[in-house]
């Protein structure tokens, strides 16, 4: 199970809260490990996920019709407590064997009586659990205004809160399902940067070492995402998207890259340079790497996320790169890939145990390109483990 449910719990009483209803693909599936298709490809998709303080009540989900075979054939899914709307046909000739995810299906679709749309199922849903006044944690996050305004002209009782942030509140601490889907999305992206190695050589292009890392991902079974590998002086560009830009010798390669499996996210950046390595190259990779030691050195719970940001920028000002600077050097990541806490001068999160957190200490030079670390992390009792294994060297290829 994805959620936290004594977290969850802890959230709604400490804001005296009935009910939290989730919108955003992400939070439908953290909340029920149910996720659809049209919810997380069609923006303008209007499902939904409930759970109440009523302990022993599952979640509700509110979806098409239509995603029924995904219900199905979805084991990991922890309710049953579907509703649907809309319409939708499939065939089940009476002399066929159904096997166990067909008889499941036609349960499903058998069981439904589909409503209008997403929004009358809502409304009918919190009606129906008794949630008709007191005060609602409402995710802003994936809801039209028609939507929203509806239904709460409809619920004038209720006292509609954000509920974004709260959700986000309860994610900040990882269930051990979390932290083995995020421990095996970083084992796969390193082993895709690692496969990536392979083609490297003078010629090669931006496009082809990305396309031979992300190959390698889907064959361990995840998704691409994060997609920044960075030739030469193109490295020096922070969000660049691979191009057919051929790679020569001496040129940094900048991998800042991720995956998704089972819907979690990987995050990691490292840095490599085609033959021989020059000394700008190296001090500068020093510094970075110097910086990024120093803030783990200090990880553990209880130490503010502004301490960290701050023992990784003097980390690498001192070590080499005087100049230094950074808007963060790092962030929560778990389900969605930019989480909660956020390692920037000004923040107020405070480490606990059980999060996870990715540090990073990256560098962008206009004619130089881009240098940069970055590991995912989970914060133990007394410190931390690293979810990310690579060498963080300098890597000559």
């Amino acid at each position: 199970m994805l959620l936290n449910k004594d977290r969850a719990y802890d959230v709604m009483e400490k804001y005296d809260i009935e009910a939290i209803v989730a919108t955003m693909p992400e939070n439908v599936t953290y909340l029920t490990d149910f996720w659809s298709l049209t919810h997380r490809l069609i923006k303008a998709t209007q499902n939904f996920a409930v759970i109440t303080r009523k302990k022993d009540v599952s979640p509700f989900i509110i979806t098409s019709i239509g995603d029924m075979d995904l219900a199905a054939d979805q084991e990991e899914c922890q309710t049953d407590n579907f509703l649907t709307y809309g319409t939708f046909y499939v065939e089940c000739p009476a002399d066929v064997a159904l096997n166990n995810t067909e008889k499941r299906y036609q349960s499903l679709l058998t069981s439904s009586k589909p409503k209008k749309d997403a929004v009358t199922a809502l409304i009918e849903c919190l009606s129906e659990l008794g949630v008709t006044k007191g005060k609602i944690a409402f995710d802003e996050g994936n809801i039209t205004p028609y939507a929203y305004n509806t239904i709460t002209g409809n619920l004038s009782d209720i006292e509609f809160i954000q509920g974004y942030q709260i959700l986000r509140e309860i994610r900040l601490i990882k269930t051990q399902t979390e932290v083995n889907r995020l421990e095996r999305s970083s084992e796969i992206i390193e082993s895709g940067i690692k496969h990536a190695l392979s083609a490297i050589q003078e010629g090669v292009t931006e496009f082809e070492i990305w396309q031979t890392l992300f190959k390698k991902v889907l064959e361990e079974g995840a998704l691409p995402s994060w997609p920044c590998v960075g030739v030469g002086t193109r490295g020096g560009l922070s969000n660049v998207i691979s191009a057919p830009h051929p790679i020569k010798k001496g040129d940094l390669i900048r991998f800042d890259v991720g995956c998704l499996y089972k819907y979690y996210n990987s995050d990691c950046a490292r840095t490599v340079v085609l033959g021989e390595t020059n000394e700008k190259q190296r001090s500068y990779h020093h510094a970075v790497q110097t910086g990024l030691e120093k803030a783990l050195g200090i990880v553990r719970p209880g130490v503010r996320a502004s301490e960290i940001f701050k023992e990784a920028v003097e980390g690498v000002r001192d070590a080499g790169i005087p100049h230094y600077r950074r808007h963060h050097v790092g962030h929560g990541i778990g389900i969605e890939p930019y989480e909660q806490p956020f390692l920037s001068a000004t923040s107020e999160d405070i480490l606990e145990e059980g999060m996870v957190v990715n540090v990073e200490t990256p560098y962008y030079e206009m004619g130089l390109g881009g240098i940069q670390l970055e590991d995912t992390i989970l914060v133990t009792a007394d410190g931390y483990r690293a979810l990310t294994k690579s060498p963080r060297d300098l890597l000559v290829v």
